[in-house]
C-alpha cells in the first residue's frame, strides 16, 4: 500500500508523456511558507504553525489544450508548535514529496498564463527534530518514524496550486497540501493523540524553461 503511493504518481506521469503532442516544460522552485498540524488530543491548549522551506523540481506534459500534467520531486518541512500544560513542542518534519496534478493555463496578454490546479502528493520522511521547551529548560532531540517512535514514515494527501508564470518565463507560485494521513505513530496513539494531520502553504519563485 504504501509502495503504491508513489507508484501511482510515476504511472500517470508516465501516460501524459506517452500522449502528449506539444514540448514538455521543466522547471524549478525554492521558497517558503507556513505548516500547522492538525492534532487530535484535548489536552492541547495551543497549536500554531511554524515557518517552512520548500524547494523542487518540476515537468509540465501536455494532454489537452490549455491542460498539463504536473509533477515532479520537492523537498519540504511541514510541522507545528504545540503546548500542553506547562510545554511546548516544536516538530518539524523534512519530507521528499512527489506531487501530481491536473493545471490548466490561462493566458493573459501582454503579461503571462494563470496557472491553477489540483492533484494529489505522496511523501517520505527524510529526517526531522522535536525541540521542547519549559519555563526553565529548552531541549532538542531528532525525529524518529515507525510504529514504535514519533511519527509514521510516509505522508499522502490532496494539493491545490495557483500561480502567474510571466512571459519572460519567471513563475509565481502558491500551493496548499491538506494531509490525509495520520501520521502518529502507534506510540504517539497510545499516548492520548488520537491523530496528526499535516497542512501546509507555501509561496514560491521559480523558472520554467521550454
Amino acid at each position: 500500500m504504501k509502495k503504491t503511493l508513489f507508484i501511482i504518481p510515476l504511472i500517470c506521469l508516465l501516460c501524459g508523456a506517452a500522449h502528449a503532442q506539444r514540448k514538455i516544460e521543466y522547471g524549478f522552485r525554492v521558497g517558503g511558507g507556513l505548516a500547522i498540524q492538525h492534532i487530535d488530543n484535548s489536552g492541547i491548549l495551543s497549536n500554531q504553525s511554524v515557518r517552512t522551506f520548500t524547494a523542487g523540481v518540476f515537468t509540465n506534459v501536455p494532454v489537452l489544450k490549455e491542460y498539463y500534467l504536473r509533477g515532479g520531486v520537492s523537498l519540504t518541512t511541514k510541522g507545528t508548535e504545540y503546548t500542553e500544560d506547562a510545554l511546548t513542542t516544536t516538530n518539524k518534519i523534512r519530507y521528499i514529496e512527489i506531487p501530481v496534478d491536473l493545471m490548466r493555463k490561462y493566458s493573459i496578454p501582454k503579461l503571462g498564463k494563470l496557472i491553477a490546479g489540483a492533484g494529489f502528493y505522496a511523501a517520505s520522511t527524510n529526517g526531522g527534530s522535536l525541540t521542547y521547551e519549559t519555563p526553565n529548560s529548552t531541549t532538542s532531540n531528532k525525529a524518529e518514524f515507525g510504529s514504535d517512535y514519533d511519527f509514521t514514515r510516509y505522508d499522502a494527501g490532496i494539493n491545490l496550486l495557483a500561480g502567474l508564470e510571466l512571459d519572460n518565463r519567471l513563475t509565481f507560485n502558491l500551493g496548499y497540501d491538506l494531509g490525509l494521513m495520520n501520521i502518529a505513530s502507534q506510540a504517539v496513539k497510545d499516548s492520548g493523540y488520537k491523530g496528526i494531520y499535516n497542512r501546509e502553504f507555501t509561496i514560491t519563485l521559480g523558472l520554467i524553461f521550454k
